[in-house]
């Protein structure tokens, strides 16, 4: 049965809303982290309550594979709508709420413990979040722009980035910082809400996908969705795992890592350069994930996926001398070649992942793929290419870091089977 649909503004909207929040709180709560830590725990040296932080901060990642299945079980159990309705919950509330919590000056513990269990709830949504954007968008759009329409929820998640650098570069413009210290950091936590009223009214208004309409009138819906992915499709998801090995990496790298590494080695920046020195970068992710999203309309996600390994392997490597000359000038040039090459990588994912699995186990198993190569490959870069740099100082590290992880992308790309699972159980669905 061949499924023919037509992508419409609302669901489109839906969709994004929730990744913008999502990676939106993602970049305020990192550039937040040192006033987060002096606000939320015990008065101690500004170096050990960010670490603190981020510590809460890891936790957030850590947890992320488990609001995957938590997520993906309702997805392919009870709908792609009622996940995503949850999970805009689990994502914007907390978000908000961390915007109202009492500091540590008022309740002493009880302002950690509540940062604590909040950013525990945020890691749960974002397990599942993009996923569920990715799958409901490839599966409602039209087979001939499911790569165009995944890029989208790709440019959504670059958003919401550039968006909360952007807010957060602002903040520290025009507040003092005992402005920031006392009130102004729960200015940016506050804007989330207007995004919750928007994206619940968008999401709670969704019709389904005719990919899971179809599973309930054939009676075809998995009672177990992760128990179905582990007996039948282990390998898959091990492949799809490590074929995003470079995304992962490139993503923390160019964000996260290079955010700090400007910060350390370019001294004579203002306060606000600090905080908008990625938002370029960012912005050029977006767009060339557009670009290349649209191209795997025409050749395909996994042929446009090693075609960006190959482009990922050479922009890395001759944007050597340029990150090693150690003028703000050629680092921002070479960054925003690499973030390119990491933009065109992303484009062409969501419509690759959800083509990789079938329809009753579809939204487990790209959530459960993308957050463990997010989180074990990505989560651990910028401490992995830190620690390599005291070992290795005079080397270009995050340049043969990334490199290597293109190769293990094109490596792993080249094993998957070239099948179209854009199925339920064998049947095919356009």
């Amino acid at each position: 049965m061949i499924v023919t649909q037509t992508m419409s503004k609302k669901p489109l909207l839906a969709c994004i809303i929730g990744n913008i929040i999502e990676w939106y709180e993602f970049i305020v709560f990192g550039y937040f982290a040192s006033i987060l830590g002096q606000v939320f725990f015990e008065p101690s040296s500004p170096l050990m309550s960010m670490f603190k932080v981020f510590g809460i901060f890891a936790l957030g990642v850590f947890v992320r594979p488990l609001g995957g299945l938590f997520l993906g079980h309702i997805g392919d159990k009870f709908g792609r709508k009622n996940a995503l309705v949850v999970s805009l919950l689990l994502m914007s509330v907390p978000t908000f709420l961390i915007g109202c919590l009492p500091t540590y000056q008022s309740i002493g513990i009880f302002a950690s413990i509540a940062l604590f269990l909040v950013r525990i709830l945020q890691g749960l949504a974002m397990g599942g979040e993009y996923a569920g954007a990715m799958v409901y968008l490839v599966e409602k759009s039209q087979p001939s722009k499911r790569g165009w329409y995944g890029s989208i929820a790709a440019l959504s998640l670059v958003t919401g980035m550039a968006l909360g650098a952007f807010v957060s570069g602002l903040l520290q413009a025009l507040l003092t910082q005992d402005q920031i210290y006392s009130w102004g950091w729960r200015i940016p936590f506050f804007l989330s809400f207007m995004g919750l009223l928007w994206g619940f009214y968008l999401r709670t208004t969704l019709d389904e996908t005719i990919f899971f309409n179809s599973l309930q009138e054939d009676k075809a819906v998995s009672k177990f969705p992760l128990k179905d992915l582990f007996l039948n499709f282990r390998e898959q998801l091990a492949l799809t795992v490590f074929s995003q090995y470079f995304l992962a990496v490139g993503m923390y790298t160019m964000t996260v890592f290079y955010a700090n590494y400007a910060l350390n080695t370019f001294k004579n920046l203002n306060t606000l350069s600090q905080f908008l020195i990625n938002t370029p970068g960012v912005i050029f992710i977006g767009l060339s994930a557009l670009l290349s999203g649209r191209l795997s309309d025409v050749y395909g996600p996994k042929k446009t996926l090693l075609f960006a390994s190959l482009i990922a392997i050479a922009v890395n490597y001759f944007t050597i001398p340029l990150v090693n000359t150690g003028t703000l000038n050629t680092f921002l040039g070479a960054h925003l070649l690499m973030s390119i090459a990491t933009g065109i990588f992303l484009g062409p994912i969501p419509a690759f992942l959800a083509k990789s699995f079938p329809v009753n186990t579809r939204y487990t198993s790209v959530a459960l793929s993308n957050n463990l190569s997010m989180g074990i490959f990505g989560g651990t870069a910028p401490m992995v290419i830190t620690y390599l740099m005291t070992v290795f100082p005079d080397q270009p590290v995050a340049n043969y870091y990334l490199m290597i992880g293109a190769v293990i992308s094109l490596i792993s790309l080249l094993c998957i089977k070239d099948v179209n699972l854009f199925t339920q159980q064998g049947k095919s669905h356009g």
